[in-house]
């Protein structure tokens, strides 16, 4: 009996040790919690991916990983939920350029660093990584200015209405080619939403309206993949150029069968490793930089060679 009561005891110290052991190590962690727009936003993801894949190389970081899918109200519970949590960072992809600012502010007076990826606020401290959308804007618009003939008719699928990107990339473009190029004529500048069926819908109602255009820029690459199969299914591409953003793999590979004439590769690889330095020099104790910037680049036929994969 004394034989049994002694190996219990073992057992439980044993327990008790090991659970010890398991909050030491939690407590070591620096847990980061990470919000994102959208699981279903295919470049979203591919960041999201992408800083998973770097996170990697430091075990003694751990990620909580939350779907605002869309829904500002829901990314604000996701960031009280992380502050209740204490983590020791946050990362978020807003939804909402405006409407995040509560919860960089709730996060700011709790003590906790973020970090807005890809996506920056309006308001709060916070770090942001990523790339300046005007930007993006801009590449598609001096493409465009250089490629579109005399007199040339186009079209402009807008993003999301109300996001900042949105607004900076069609403001990037009107600034590098419609107020460089007076010649050409901007037809119709409708919303597809970011979606490549909606870009799709926008474009066959387009077809139907205009006889003859000469180009389609959309606001990213699952509007312009929309655009592309509007035009193939109604036999309209021949003469028409069409430019999308974020070089997804469906996009390079419709460059390089000739069918789209440029996209903007913003980087999601260089955008999740600039995310985790961040998150390692707070780790450190450093001060976290006013931003962390990965420049954009423009893909066509000459170099879309250098992008696949």
């Amino acid at each position: 009996m004394k034989l049994l009561t002694g190996l219990m005891m073992a057992a439980s110290l044993t327990a008790a040790a090991l659970a010890g052991t398991a909050s030491a190590n939690a407590a070591d962690k620096f847990v980061v919690g990470y919000t994102n727009l959208a699981d279903t936003d295919v470049f979203t993801m591919s960041r999201k991916n992408a800083f998973i894949e770097a996170v990697k190389a430091d075990p003694d970081v751990e990620v909580r990983f939350t779907d605002a899918n869309l829904d500002i109200s829901k990314q604000l519970d996701q960031i009280d939920n992380f502050i209740t949590q204490k983590v020791n960072a946050i990362i978020a992809v807003p939804v909402d350029y405006d409407g995040i600012v509560p919860g960089i502010e709730k996060a700011n007076a709790a003590g906790v660093p973020v970090i807005t990826l890809g996506i920056a606020a309006a308001g709060g401290e916070y770090t942001f990584v990523g790339s300046k959308n005007y930007d993006a804007g801009r590449l598609q618009g001096e493409f465009m200015k250089e490629k579109l003939p005399k007199d040339a008719k186009i079209l402009y699928l807008q993003g999301t209405p109300g996001l900042y990107h949105s607004v900076e990339r069609l403001q990037g473009f009107t600034d590098a080619c419609l107020k460089e190029r007076p010649d050409v004529t901007l037809l119709a500048s409708l919303t597809g939403n970011y979606d490549r069926a909606e870009g799709m819908k926008v474009t066959e109602d387009w077809i139907q309206s205009f006889p003859q255009f000469d180009a389609i820029i959309a606001a990213n690459d699952q509007m312009a993949l929309g655009a592309l199969e509007a035009l193939k299914t109604a036999g309209r591409l021949q003469g028409v150029m069409i430019s999308g953003v974020d070089g997804t793999a469906d996009a390079l590979a419709a460059i390089k069968a000739g069918e789209i004439a440029q996209t903007i590769f913003q980087n999601a690889k260089g955008q999740g490793a600039a995310t985790f330095e961040v998150i390692e020099g707070l780790k450190a104790g450093q001060p976290a930089p006013k931003e962390k910037l990965v420049a954009f680049e423009s893909i066509t036929a000459d170099n879309v060679d250098q992008y696949m994969q």
